[in-house]
C-alpha cells in the first residue's frame, strides 16, 4: 500500500537484493534473509519502493566529495571488480563513485598518495570480524605498513567496532587511552572478543516444521 491507501506493485530483482544487502542496517540481519528465504517480501518491498522515491530534501554531499577524491589505483580497482563475492554482493558499494568520480569538484589526489607506505608512526587498527562495510582484509593488507602499529582484531565487532570496546571492555578503553598518551602499544591486546549480537527475530510465527520451506514468489 502507498501513503495515500492505493494498492502499487513493485518488480524486484537481482540489483535491488544486493543493494538491501549493502546497506549497513537492516540487509545483512538474518531477519531479512529469513523473511526472503521462507517467502515474505513485503518489507523488503517497501523498502526497495521509498529508495525509489524522488527526494525533495537536501542530500549530505561530503561522502561522494570526498571518496571521489580519494578514488582507488588501477590495481585496487581490478580486485574489487573481480573479487569472486561480487557476483553475489554486486558492485553496489563503489561502482557509483568510480562511474562519477569525474563530474564531482574535488581533485583526484592521484596514486601517489594512494599507494602504502612504509611508516613508522605507531598506529592501532581497531576491526571487527563481523564488519560488513569495511573487510577485515583490509587491515590487515594495510597494516605491514606501518612498522609500530598494531591490529586488535573485534571478534562479534561490526562496523563501530570502537564504540564496542567503548560499551563493554573499560580494560581495553584504559589501554588505548594509555596508547593515545604514550604511543606504547604494550597492554593494547591483539584480539578480544564481545558478546554474541542479539539478532532481530523475524516478525512472522515460525513455519511449521513438516511443511518446509515456502515454494519461492515471482519477484
Amino acid at each position: 500500500m502507498g501513503k495515500t491507501g492505493e494498492e502499487i506493485t513493485i518488480t524486484l530483482g537481482k540489483g535491488d537484493f544486493q543493494r538491501t544487502l549493502n546497506q549497513e542496517k537492516g540487509g545483512t540481519d538474518p531477519a531479512f534473509i529469513l523473511s526472503l528465504y521462507y517467502g515474505h517480501y513485503d518489507e523488503w518491498a517497501r523498502s526497495a519502493l521509498n529508495f525509489r522515491q524522488p527526494r525533495d530534501a537536501e542530500e549530505a554531499i561530503i561522502g561522494p566529495l570526498i571518496d571521489t577524491s580519494l578514488g582507488v589505483t588501477p590495481q585496487r580497482e581490478y580486485l574489487l571488480r573481480n573479487d569472486p563475492a561480487a557476483a553475489l554482493l554486486g558492485q553496489w558499494d563503489f561502482d557509483s563513485y568510480l562511474a562519477t568520480a569525474g563530474i564531482w569538484p574535488s581533485k583526484d589526489v592521484g596514486d601517489d598518495f594512494r599507494n602504502e607506505i612504509i611508516s613508522h608512526i605507531p598506529v592501532v587498527f581497531v576491526e571487527g570480524d563481523w564488519d560488513t562495510s569495511t573487510p577485515i582484509e583490509n587491515t590487515l593488507s594495510v597494516a605491514p605498513y606501518f612498522l609500530n602499529g598494531r591490529v586488535l582484531i573485534v571478534e562479534h565487532g561490526k562496523h563501530f567496532a570502537l564504540k564496542q570496546i567503548v560499551e563493554d571492555s573499560p580494560d581495553i578503553v584504559t589501554a588505548l587511552i594509555e596508547f593515545v598518551r604514550s604511543g606504547k602499544t604494550t597492554n593494547v591486546p591483539m584480539r578480544m572478543t564481545l558478546p554474541v549480537a542479539k539478532f532481530q527475530v523475524p516478525k512472522f510465527p515460525p513455519p511449521n516444521k513438516s511443511s518446509g520451506r515456502v515454494k519461492n514468489q515471482d519477484i
